[in-house]
């Protein structure tokens, strides 16, 4: 019942134009920096860490524009649950989808990989475009009423999404079935701290998830990173770089080194727009220097 009135709720608010939603995201982004403080600490720790070269204040200032970012990127995730096909086609735009295309006529599966910057949501529309299967994994939520409206939202276009516990078991079900597929996947999130696998990420030693790299090869997936860019309000481009068509050929760790130099490009590039709410670096190696 709790769900059904969520849902109701804000599939109607979902529902208003772009520049009224704008309006909201306006007042949310004062809520959220001025007077909740989301997650300052947190972001502005980040940043400092990750760019130790700047000032505090030039830090500060990114926190700020990052935290205007995600009030939309909130408002843009509440308009997936109406969002029509074609204001998608106007506001995700794909700029080289051909070279994705091409490889996937050969028959053969692909992973595409990207990391949490700009919006990385708006993703599930590609299977729509792409005319085949198009998965991901996502981790669940402690709350069960928006873990549902989540997944409704991310499936709303034929897009599936399986639980990470379940990863493993979907890449055999597809590959028993001989089921054609793009997975899209991201890995930027922070492991436990005995993680098996570490990584310099931004300059800091941490521990970094090889799922994308450890299953590209074993299923033999040629590789595209999906690099995300915000042009203007609620709107992107996509283009997709090629990483490796032959992933089994590469050395141990050059895939997850490969993604990790794309990611931060695409950070340095446009800092206010990567996810600095979260502790990645809640685990990084202390200096010996």
């Amino acid at each position: 019942m709790a769900y059904k009135i969520v849902f109701i709720f804000l599939k109607l608010l979902s529902r208003l134009p772009f520049w009224c939603l704008h309006r909201i995201s306006d007042i949310f982004y004062f809520l959220l920096y001025y007077l909740i403080r989301y997650r300052k600490k947190v972001i502005i720790s980040n940043l400092n860490i990750a760019f130790p070269d700047h000032s505090i204040k030039e830090n500060k200032k990114i926190a700020r524009k990052f935290t205007r970012h995600f009030a939309d990127f909130i408002i843009e995730s509440l308009k997936t649950l109406s969002i029509s096909e074609k204001e998608l086609q106007e506001r995700y735009i794909y700029q080289n989808l051909d070279l994705v295309q091409e490889k996937i006529k050969t028959g053969k599966s692909l992973m595409i990989i990207t990391g949490h910057a700009a919006n990385w949501e708006w993703v599930f529309y590609l299977n729509q475009v792409l005319k085949i299967v198009t998965w991901t994994a996502y981790t669940r939520l402690s709350n069960p009423v928006f873990d549902k409206l989540m997944v409704i939202n991310r499936e709303r276009y034929g897009f599936k999404v399986v639980p990470s516990k379940k990863v493993a078991n979907f890449f055999v079900k597809l590959e028993k079935e001989g089921t054609q597929f793009v997975n899209c996947l991201m890995s930027d999130q922070s492991p436990p701290a005995n993680y098996k696998y570490r990584a310099l990420f931004l300059g800091q030693d941490v521990p970094f998830y090889i799922g994308p790299e450890a299953y590209a090869k074993k299923y033999d997936l040629p590789l595209f990173y999906a690099s995300v860019k915000k042009v203007a309000r609620s709107k992107y481009t996509v283009e997709f770089i090629p990483v490796t068509m032959n992933p089994r050929e590469t050395e141990e760790g050059w895939i997850s080194s490969e993604y990790i130099r794309l990611m931060e490009k695409d950070i340095r590039c446009a800092p206010e727009y990567y996810l600095w709410s979260h502790r990645r670096f809640k685990h990084v190696k202390p200096s010996t220097s």
